[in-house]
């Protein structure tokens, strides 16, 4: 079959588009290298040049579909106001994120989710940036460092664990996570005092 003339970077971001494309269309259970391969004009060994199997390119997918969520989480990190407002403001966005997602893309959440039930690389590196920013927030906002972080976090678990978003922003759901969100960063302020 013939070569594509894309580098290897436009090569895999190419084959990244096609599999979610795909995905949508056929769902994630379908997807099949051999399809993707096919319709990019090249053999399916040729495919393995860029992606060593099926759990390769979802994890492309994966990492594709959490690029613009890094992206909103990180302006919320970088931007102006007292920490404690964007801590706030971090978990509903994260929340958002998902809870939106789910309704509007609904086999790659299916993908990340179970991206995130079998531990993938993908998913451990996102999950350690989202520490990291929590982190970062918490230590600005004067309360604690990594193990406060990590509490807040997993508090806060039934609200952002793929398995437990219900399908849409639910407007009841996002005021229980700020008020919970609210009473802990009160409770970590008052353990500071």
């Amino acid at each position: 079959m013939p070569r594509t003339g894309l580098s290897p970077e436009a090569a895999r971001q190419r084959a990244t588009e096609i599999a979610v494309a795909r995905i949508r269309e056929h769902g994630f259970s379908k997807l099949r290298l051999a399809d993707v391969a096919r319709e990019m004009g090249v053999s399916h060994a040729a495919l393995y040049a860029h992606f060593r199997d099926k759990a390769a390119l979802l994890d492309a997918v994966t990492d594709s579909w959490l690029a613009d969520a890094r992206q909103r989480t990180a302006r919320i990190c970088e931007g102006p106001g007292p920490a404690v407002e964007r801590i706030e403001a971090w978990f509903v966005e994260r929340y958002r994120i998902k809870s939106g997602r789910v309704k509007s893309d609904p086999e790659i959440f299916y993908g990340f989710n179970e991206a995130t039930a079998g531990e993938r690389p993908v998913i451990r590196d996102h999950m350690a940036l989202l520490c990291s920013e929590l982190t970062g927030l918490v230590e600005e906002a004067g309360l604690g460092g990594r193990a406060e972080a990590a509490m807040l976090d997993e508090a806060l678990t039934a609200f952002l664990h793929p398995s437990l978003i219900a399908p849409g922003p639910d407007p009841d759901r996002e005021a229980a996570l700020r008020r919970l969100v609210r009473v802990l960063l009160a409770g970590l302020s008052a353990t500071r005092s």
